[in-house]
């Protein structure tokens, strides 16, 4: 037989493949939450140290490492530790050739081996056990000499015995030992400004980084800010690998120094409900229930209202005749004054909103109870106003009940300004009128002040071609109820100008059929609006019969009652479940609406138009218009858009007012200064015609 050439074999490996590997990342990268390079952490290290002391190897995994795993079956467990020690063995190797002579650490690694020999355990019975051993009459002998006794039994008297026993050693207290000095050298301890790409995979981190998340701290503060659900608001991101970072975080935290808010264990709404059960607990005081029992600011007006000089018991401006609002102190009289706007919640929050700054700011920078407020101190409010210091601000939509909420969002516009002190003008209005004060001292600011005029952006409105790509895109959504719904929300909208509110409240009984003479039949639509002002809107017919599709599915084994009181706008499905109280006291999860077919709230149909709009801005760049408008838009902007193209239809300016329910034609006349602008344009280019 010839000898194989080098020519042979070179020949052999190029003519035999090598196997292929699967297209694709490995299994599992993606799932991957830590950094490989910096796998060994402190919590790697506590589970193999369990292991080594005989801990139930199931327990330790669930406590140091199940966050991270895929499964806890026991073979997979073992397999783990047999891998960590491997893991720490090689890399303490790879350490210990660095290392100085005098520094080195291969007897640490040696004992650390499956296979390392240690010298037997030397087991030395209690005192209790010799006792009875030797059959020894404890009352015979006192506890000194029997302790005597037992010390020279096993040599623990003799320096020479004690000496040579000190290679007796417990195996596993020497392979902890070794293992805790491996520690000290091996792990790796984060820090709060290690950046994220530092210890995270890189899917995680880049899903992390999109959201402008840099450091640990920032990923700290962010789920701190966002809570229970702080996973949803990052792309791609999901329940599990949130769970996983999350519970790494919370083993690091000492090492981080950074304190992780209890708000990501529950849902905020069921840490609402079990705050406020427990604050009538403690001996809260009364009259707080329009700024909700245990958030910051009812807080804030609770500590008011204890100290007399800020209460306003003795206020200035108090009248000292009975008032019509029973109330005994200034924030039970302005709970009262709120309370009249209970049947109007976007009013009554908007109040609310602007006299719990107020009350705030009396009590904290002014010192002085509202009763108590004069003229000047209005001026200065408005000032303030103006320019709102850095510490009543936090950007970050903190939740009321958190200590890191401020009063303010951002300093608010001229317009918000103006809001403010036309809402506060209208409290001290009504407490005056009510016996409660015997001035106003905001009137006089009123007065006195050029306050910025509100003004109308009809910018906020699609043109002709962006009304066709929403129609466009509506169009290209597959068919289905949820189609059909949205097709129902913006055809009405745009056609009718009525408001978000009036198209959440509106029902099939609100809608009757009207003829009259030399004109056909057509559908009548009735709403209530701002100042409770009734008005009728005629609805285009296709319109109805889209809203008689949208509401088929629910006609059915109903009565002609149930169907009158149908709403026009449905839920397609039952409600999410939310943190309640049942009749028992207890928490529980239930249904706000357990079956389909029951109004969609106006925050509901407000979210799901923002949806609809923010994908439409997708394609928006493909057909040449600008996306970040479609981004912007909202309900408001169909309103809006309704007044513009019934202008732009040849519509009277006196009807598109009433029929969009403007308290004066001024309102409806900014649209039509834009429309005629337009007009002018066009006759101007028109060309002359002369006689040649």
């Amino acid at each position: 037989m010839e000898p194989t050439s080098a020519f042979t074999v070179d020949a052999q490996l190029q003519t035999t493949p090598a196997p292929r590997r699967k297209p694709g990342r490995p299994k599992g990268s993606k799932g991957r939450v830590l950094q490989e390079a910096r796998v060994l952490g402190v919590h790697h290290f506590a589970f193999v140290r369990s292991s080594l002391l005989g801990l139930d190897l199931a327990e330790a995994f669930n406590r140091y490492l199940a966050w991270g795993e895929t499964t806890t079956d026991l073979r997979h467990v073992q397999h783990r530790r047999d891998a960590l020690l491997k893991h720490i063995i090689e890399a303490g190797r790879q350490r210990d050739a660095t290392l100085h002579p005098q520094e080195k650490i291969t007897h640490l690694l040696d004992l650390l081996r499956s296979d390392a020999t240690v010298k037997p355990v030397l087991v030395l019975p209690s005192l209790d056990e010799w006792i009875e051993a030797e059959g020894m009459d404890p009352e015979g002998w006192s506890e000194a000499d029997l302790m005597a006794e037992y010390k020279a039994a096993f040599g623990l008297d003799n320096a020479d015995a004690q000496e040579a026993a000190v290679g007796l050693k417990d195996p596993a207290g020497v392979r902890v030992r070794a293992l805790n000095h491996l520690e000290t050298i091996l792990s790796i301890v984060p820090t709060a400004s290690d950046r994220l790409e530092s210890w995270f995979a890189r899917p995680v981190a880049k899903c992390l980084k999109n959201m402008g998340l840099v450091t640990l701290a920032d990923l700290v503060a962010f789920i701190n800010v966002y809570g229970y659900r702080w996973h949803a608001r990052i792309k791609g991101f999901g329940v599990v690998r949130a769970k996983q970072v999350l519970s790494w975080l919370q083993l690091e935290q000492d090492h981080l120094n950074l304190l992780i808010s209890g708000t990501v264990h529950e849902p905020k709404s069921k840490q609402e409900l079990r705050v406020a059960a427990l604050v009538p607990a403690v001996g809260a005081p009364q009259g707080l229930a329009q700024f909700g029992t245990g958030t910051s600011p009812a807080n804030g007006l609770a500590r008011m209202q204890a100290n007399p000089a800020l209460a306003g018991e003795r206020g200035d401006f108090r009248s000292h005749m009975a008032n019509t609002l029973g109330a005994k102190n200034d924030l039970e009289a302005v709970n009262a004054w709120l309370s009249r706007y209970a049947e109007k919640s976007s009013t009554q929050r908007s109040y609310r909103k602007e006299v719990e700054r107020f009350l705030l700011w009396c009590a904290q920078d002014l010192k002085k109870p509202l009763s108590s407020v004069n003229a000047p101190d209005c001026q200065a409010y408005r000032e303030f106003l103006q320019a709102v210091p850095a510490t009543w601000i936090a950007p970050d939509p903190w939740r009321r009940t958190d200590p890191h909420w401020r009063a303010f969002r951002t300093q608010p516009s001229a317009a918000s300004q103006k809001q403010a002190l036309v809402i506060l003008q209208t409290m001290f209005g009504g407490l005056l009128d009510a016996g409660y004060l015997v001035a106003n001292p905001m009137r006089a600011l009123m007065k006195n002040f050029d306050l910025p005029q509100s003004r109308l952006d009809i910018r906020r409105s699609f043109t002709e071609a962006e009304w066709s790509h929403v129609l466009t895109y509506l169009d290209g959504l597959p068919i289905g109820p949820e189609r059909l719904r949205l097709k129902c929300i913006l055809e009405l909208l745009v056609t009718s100008g009525i408001r978000l509110e009036e198209l959440a409240k509106a029902t099939h009984k609100d809608l009757r059929l009207e003829s009259l003479p030399d004109l056909p039949e057509t559908w009548i639509l009735t709403v209530t609006g701002k100042r409770n002002k009734t008005r009728e809107v005629p609805l285009n017919p296709d319109i109805v019969r889209l809203l008689a599709l949208h509401g088929s599915e629910f006609m059915e084994d109903r009565n002609a009652r149930d169907q009158a009181n149908l709403p026009l706008i449905r839920t397609l499905h039952a409600s999410v479940p939310k943190w309640g109280r049942a009749e028992d006291g207890t928490l529980q999860l239930a249904s706000t609406a357990g079956n389909p077919g029951t109004a969609l709230s106006a925050a509901g149909i407000y979210a799901a138009l923002k949806i609809f709009f923010r994908n439409a801005a997708k394609s928006a760049v493909r057909v040449g218009l600008e996306a970040r408008r479609f981004e912007k838009a909202s309900t408001h902007w169909m309103r809006h858009t309704f007044v513009r193209q019934a202008l732009v239809d040849g519509m009277p300016i006196e009807i598109a007012s009433e029929l969009a329910g403007h308290a004066s034609i001024d309102t409806t006349s900014i649209y039509a200064t834009q429309e005629l602008a337009r007009k002018i344009k066009a006759v101007q280019g028109m060309k002359r015609r002369v006689v040649l």
